[in-house]
């Protein structure tokens, strides 16, 4: 009987310590996001002058077949399907890498090639970067075209790289 007691009145404080501290967890709030003192964040270019120049041409290239974007997350036209862990690893390793441009299909607005420019010389971490692109491009599906830098490109020839012909 005594240990009936002792186990009731403990199972009693276990529930009400649990019931307090999932109150107190609850009750927490977060603080609206504020820009810390002494922060200052201002606009930046999202294009050099030559990716200006490129986007510009690539827009002419293919008319009115694509859309075409710059600057586009790699997580954000790609989609993991996967266990919980492996869906994970994959989206933690193409979290922060993104491609120069995309053309999009007007229809079914998927990204159907992506347009990079190679880096010369790039270091190391640069060379694994675009593994992981070329990597996921492949599993998907998507064209990869990479273009040299700083170099001019004639319509022709670009639509020529591109794949696109004047029937389409």
């Amino acid at each position: 009987m005594r240990i009936l007691l002792v186990g009731s009145v403990i199972a009693v404080i276990l529930v009400l310590w649990r019931y307090l501290t999932k109150g107190r967890r609850r009750k927490k709030k977060t603080a609206p996001f504020a820009i810390p003192p002494g922060v200052t964040i201002g606009s930046t270019r999202l294009l050099e002058e030559e990716e200006v120049a490129l986007y510009s041409l690539l827009q002419m290239a293919v008319q009115e077949r694509y859309l075409v974007f710059s600057q586009v997350p790699l997580w954000a036209f790609v989609e993991v399907e996967a266990g919980a862990k492996a869906r994970s690893h994959v989206l933690r390793q193409i979290a922060l890498k993104r491609v120069d441009f995309v053309l999009v299909h007007p229809g079914s607005c998927r990204v159907e090639q992506v347009v990079q420019i190679e880096h010369e010389s790039s270091p190391a971490h640069q060379a694994e970067r675009q593994h992981v692109i070329e990597s996921v491009l492949d599993a998907a599906g998507i064209k990869l075209t990479k273009l040299p830098p700083k170099q001019s490109h004639s319509l022709p020839e670009l639509t020529a790289r591109l794949g696109i012909t004047t029937e389409e």
